[in-house]
């Protein structure tokens, strides 16, 4: 371990001992405020790949958030959260730790990353960790993750939610991104190219990893034909 990263980790165990309290806990009219987190070795991750002046990208926000600041990350914070917003940047302060190459933009991600993705570009890190009813995080990774340079890393956090569990299922079978590590809360790849992903379900690795052969793609063929045919004989029938 260089001294560096050495240095890295020990921003992370600072923030763990004593981290920002950041998110209400309950939905009470005075609720307890704390902080959702992820695993440690996670936030390890994060330090390690993320030295001074990388280019990085969150969506939510919270301990993160703290950390891509503390370590000297031209970072963005997509948070809907306005009063999460000023929490984080109150805990700084008092920190000393430096939010002047941090930018936040509070607004529902399905809104802002479109707009972000025609401004940003050449991202080092993404980290997913907002909205996780369907289909967010989809949503934001298709927006986030062409941001990437090659070799740059995806970390997706709570994994083993339905709609997270679809985009991970994805990303396992897409050769384009090579997971680097894994428990069963989050995971994180490094993506091999920069393709814009928009290519048709048929020439995608997903549909041909996991439904391959012939004999399936001639029932996907024949369901379509079937489909069409029942159409057009509901239309003869009906006089249109």
């Amino acid at each position: 371990m260089t001294a560096s990263v050495a240095a890295r980790m020990g921003v992370v165990d600072a923030l763990l001992a004593d981290p920002p309290a950041v998110h209400p806990m309950d939905d009470s009219a005075d609720p307890t405020i704390g902080v959702w987190s992820t695993e440690e070795a996670c936030y390890r991750f994060l330090a390690e790949h993320c030295p001074p002046g990388t280019r990085t990208l969150e969506v939510g926000c919270g301990l993160s958030t703290v950390l891509f600041a503390a370590l000297g990350a031209q970072h963005r914070c997509v948070t809907p959260g306005l009063a999460e917003r000023d929490r984080i940047v109150a805990y700084c302060k008092e920190h000393d730790i430096d939010t002047e190459r941090v930018v936040f933009d509070v607004e529902s991600s399905h809104a802002a990353l479109p707009r972000l993705q025609r401004e940003l570009d050449g991202l080092d890190l993404v980290l997913i960790d907002g909205g996780h009813g369907f289909p967010l995080p989809i949503v934001d990774w298709f927006y986030a993750a062409p941001l990437l340079v090659p070799g740059g890393v995806l970390i997706v956090d709570d994994i083993g939610l339905p709609a997270v569990k679809l985009l991970v299922r994805f990303l396992d079978a897409d050769p384009r991104w090579e997971q680097r590590a894994r428990t069963d809360k989050w995971a994180a790849w490094r993506r091999h190219d920069d393709s814009d992903m928009v290519e048709d379900w048929y020439e995608q690795p997903f549909f041909t990893v996991h439904d391959t052969g012939v004999r399936a793609f001639a029932r996907r063929v024949t369901a379509g034909a079937t489909h069409r045919a029942r159409r057009l004989a509901k239309r003869v029938r009906g006089g249109r």
